[in-house]
């Protein structure tokens, strides 16, 4: 049999795929030959690639205008004027609040990622509902078949009661309801690993430009100025998101945090003055320092990231 007789044309991958590339059969024999796209090639394909946030907040506001472009994007609110907005920015706006039957959210998420963003709320302390819905909302998404689920959690995890230098793989020690639900999430999100890619992100407090813990602390008077203060920047919250979306899943845990950890009795002071605002009042200030400290040294470095707030007197 003549040899073109024998040859069977490629078979294209999905465009959904990461690496593509084609599938030649010559002679009964099978071979995958990786193919090069251009510039414009991968742009598209980035394009056809949902980002879907549940909960767009503050945070997704941010990671929205950083991916604005590269990444078809969909975020969550419960307010149908926050999807008006949301739409008037080229965002598709989904109404949903957690709990809402999920129909309209999954036909969003076949090989995408989600960013699960959504806080339990401040003044809840029963959240064995909270935490059933979140845990509903993630087997909704694995039904669908999401590729990659980045859970925002929080270093609280850890508690407030330990003066350890906390690694990615320290024991957490929840204390609080809400603390103890994002362990309770992040376990089971680990628990899924080999269904779908999943990355947990514990922040440290999180300051912006317009969000600054000093600010709610102003002409206070508080306890415990030896305390370590553990922060990170929005900015580098948002490219650290971007690596964690854009190119490997982590399938593990990171802290993002700041590499250094002042007394709050006297950061929080100097931020007030640079302000020009009232400046809190602590006690013990002059004490040893103590509290826990967020490690996200080893974080930084697989992500290939040097935070720009390394230092959280650049915060203000």
């Amino acid at each position: 049999m003549p040899l073109a007789s024998r040859f069977q044309p490629p078979e294209f991958p999905d465009p959904v795929q990461t690496m593509p590339s084609l599938k030649v059969t010559v002679n009964d024999k099978t071979t995958r030959v990786n193919v090069l796209l251009s510039p414009e090639q991968k742009g598209i394909q980035s394009m056809n690639q949902n980002l879907v946030m549940s909960g767009y907040g503050w945070l997704a506001g941010y990671v929205g205008n950083a991916l604005s472009g590269k990444l078809n994007i969909i975020g969550t609110s419960r307010s149908p004027e926050k999807c008006f907005t949301l739409k008037a920015q080229g965002i598709e706006g989904v109404q949903y609040a957690l709990g809402d039957d999920t129909s309209i959210l999954c036909s969003h998420l076949p090989n995408a990622t989600l960013l699960l963003n959504i806080p339990p709320g401040r003044r809840n302390t029963d959240l064995a509902v909270f935490t059933q819905n979140m845990l509903g909302l993630i087997d909704a998404a694995i039904t669908a078949s999401v590729a990659h689920i980045v859970f925002i959690s929080t270093t609280s995890v850890y508690g407030d009661t330990t003066n350890d230098v906390l690694a990615e793989d320290s024991a957490t020690q929840p204390q609080t309801a809400s603390a103890k639900a994002h362990v309770t999430i992040e376990n089971y999100l680990l628990s899924k690993r080999g269904q779908i890619d999943v990355s947990i992100v514990r922040l440290a407090g999180l300051v912006g430009p317009d969000r600054h813990p000093a600010r709610s602390l102003s002409g206070r008077q508080l306890d415990a100025g030896n305390k370590r203060i553990n922060l990170v920047h929005v900015s580098d919250v948002v490219s650290a998101l971007t690596t964690i979306i854009c190119d490997t899943p982590l399938n593990d845990v990171i802290h993002l945090c700041s590499l250094s950890h002042p007394k709050r009795g006297e950061y929080y002071v100097d931020a007030a003055h640079a302000m020009k605002i009232d400046a809190p009042h602590f006690s013990d200030t002059e004490a040893e320092p103590a509290g826990k400290v967020i490690d996200a040294t080893q974080s930084w470095a697989r992500l290939n990231i040097t935070p720009e707030y390394s230092d959280p007197y650049r915060m203000f």
